[in-house]
């Protein structure tokens, strides 16, 4: 069982599981965009294309599975199962795109566009399998506060990791040798992923407490609908727009800004060591009954680190990274608590609901990601200014924290029964 106090190995299984999906995650959301346009050589209008296709049709993926899922609940022992399956076929499909920079250029927007779409399918199965653990593998809010610290610490460790090879990447590209070193990565990177997710399928199908678990459980619930869930929708899609542009950006900004690819690698990894530093501190200090507050100080975090980046003179690159840690700590509060609240209300739908639940909130993240490469396409011309980018880069955070601290009352409130009785 998940996040029980006496039980953190099984969580640090989770954790570990959720460390190898992000190096696919975060892959995906720092290096696909600027990989497809600046190694494998693609026009920026069909990078869009090709990223917007995989992320449309893994969208629409997600929402199959989770009508899948409304006839036939996910278990624990599915879900773990599911999961490992899907990072098999996830990792063999990343190969696949990063090989694009091998072809002959004639073939790499129809290689591309047909691997990237494959990744995304299986991402998919990935992706909410393992998502849906937080709600069918715990049993109280407590719990779920730890497995979204847990998740979010590895997330953070995940986007770290990818960081860490901006720089060489970018050196490695001003050689020539870009793209086998993204193969190399790559296969890395699958190989990390398929054996933590398998690792974690062996360890909740042994655990003691999954006769427990896996008893059918009554498909009534408590009169919860999803329309009650819709202030965490709306926050997934704020996530994933604002912050994710700036993540998106980095590359581009610090191959434009800085002459260094060591300080362009430092300014994101310092995004992403905030997320990771705030984790026990947002565990030690906003239990579940103060989620507003944590939602509160996140928000003001993230639009502080955006400001001081957009201010930060370009003579000063530790102003910049100061800028994007702060930006990273806020951003890793906020999706501490957008997890541990959405888990918390979606384990209070009928069992037979759950897993549509999460297959919607990915699905919703992955529409927002579409149209936000678009936005990359526009924004990345070759006239666009370093100056330019690092305002478009602090817009989105600034009026992503606006709307969280809009939606923070409404996501933590718990729904009047009464009013939530129409399962929408």
């Amino acid at each position: 069982m998940l996040g029980r106090r006496d039980g953190w190995t099984t969580t640090a299984a989770y954790g570990a599981a959720h460390y190898g999906k992000s190096l696919f995650w975060y892959g995906g959301e720092i290096l696909f965009a600027f990989f497809l346009t600046e190694v494998a050589g693609l026009p920026p209008i069909h990078m869009a294309g090709v990223l917007a296709a995989g992320f449309l049709v893994s969208a629409a993926f997600d929402f199959q599975a989770g009508r899948l899922l409304l006839r036939r609940p996910a278990g624990m022992r599915r879900a773990a199962g599911l999961q490992a399956l899907g990072a098999i076929f996830s990792g063999v499909a990343l190969v696949g795109v990063v090989a694009t920079a091998l072809l002959p250029e004639p073939m790499r927007v129809a290689w591309a566009l047909a691997t990237g779409v494959l990744f995304r399918l299986a991402f998919a199965v990935y992706d909410v399998s393992q998502n849906s653990l937080m709600a069918n593998a715990t049993l109280e809010a407590e719990a779920r506060s730890r497995v979204a610290v847990t998740r979010i610490f590895a997330s953070g460790l995940g986007n770290l990791s990818v960081a860490a090879v901006v720089g060489p990447l970018i050196a490695a590209e001003r050689r020539g040798g870009g793209g086998v070193m993204l193969i190399g990565l790559s296969l890395l990177a699958a190989l990390v992923a398929v054996t933590t997710a398998v690792l974690l399928n062996w360890r909740l199908r042994r655990s003691a407490d999954t006769a427990v678990l896996d008893v059918p459980v009554p498909l009534k619930g408590s009169g919860l609908g999803l329309a009650a869930l819709w202030p965490l929708f709306a926050m997934m899609v704020l996530m994933m727009s604002g912050p994710s542009l700036f993540q998106k950006l980095e590359p581009y900004f610090a191959t434009r800004a800085f002459v260094s690819s060591t300080t362009g690698g430092a300014l994101i990894a310092a995004a992403a060591a905030g997320v990771c530093c705030g984790q026990p501190l947002w565990l030690a200090l906003f239990p579940p009954a103060r989620r507003v507050a944590l939602f509160m100080v996140s928000a003001l975090l993230q639009a502080a680190g955006a400001v001081v980046f957009v201010l930060a003179p370009f003579d000063a690159p530790i102003a910049f990274i100061v800028g994007a840690w702060l930006f990273g700590l806020g951003n890793g509060g906020l999706g501490m608590a957008k997890w541990a609240s959405f888990s918390d209300l979606a384990s209070r739908l009928p069992a037979d609901r759950q897993g549509l639940a999460f297959a919607v909130f990915s699905a919703l993240a992955k529409i927002t990601l579409a149209l936000g490469v678009l936005i990359v396409a526009v924004v990345i011309h070759p006239d666009a200014t370093a100056e330019r980018l690092r305002g478009f880069m602090a817009a989105g955070p600034v009026l992503t924290s606006i709307g969280m601290i809009i939606l923070a009352q409404r996501a933590t409130r718990r729904p009047d029964r009464s009013a939530a009785v129409v399962h929408a």
